[in-house]
């Protein structure tokens, strides 16, 4: 069973590899099936391979019974940023707000190696996005200020502390 990589595991910082489909390092099917339930059971709605610890170029995305494994993914055109709050399986309790396209058209292979295409806008857009940063090896403290950061883990320690 994959678990969650937590920050600061230096995979996390490490561009990933093309997936290849010729040479797998791992079985696609199996993957996209295996992360989407760690995922799923960790109430996520994103995951890339990296966070798991498998060093691929591969992402999973979605909800219970909708979710798609996203591999060697290509951002074709992103559009109107605005700043929401996310947050990241591998930094538990903790929620920044980060500005990122409302919009994003993306091209991927599937986990059977077929290339897809496909618009995605708000939360999905999102989500595509963080988890493509993951596979560049930027994780979302990057994508906001120091000082942003630091009250969103002051935040965080004060709910914890709470609960």
């Amino acid at each position: 069973m994959l678990s969650i990589t937590k920050f600061p595991n230096t995979i996390l910082r490490e561009q990933m590899p093309e997936f290849d489909f010729g040479n797998p390092v791992v079985d696609p099917k199996q993957l996209e099936q295996d992360m989407i339930d760690v995922m799923v059971n960790n109430n996520g709605i994103g995951l890339s391979a990296n966070q798991v610890g498998v060093k691929a170029r591969m992402f999973v995305m979605g909800k219970a019974g909708h979710a798609i494994g996203i591999f060697n993914p290509v951002v074709e055109e992103a559009k109107n940023f605005t700043e929401d709050e996310e947050g990241c399986l591998s930094f538990p309790g903790i929620y920044a707000k980060i500005k990122r396209p409302t919009t994003v058209s993306a091209r991927w292979q599937n986990s059977s190696g077929e290339w897809e295409r496909a618009e995605f806008d708000g939360l999905t857009a999102r989500c595509f996005l963080h988890e493509l940063d993951h596979l560049e090896g930027i994780v979302y403290q990057d994508r906001t200020s120091p000082l942003k950061w630091a009250l969103a883990v002051k935040k965080s320690n004060k709910l914890k502390r709470k609960f």
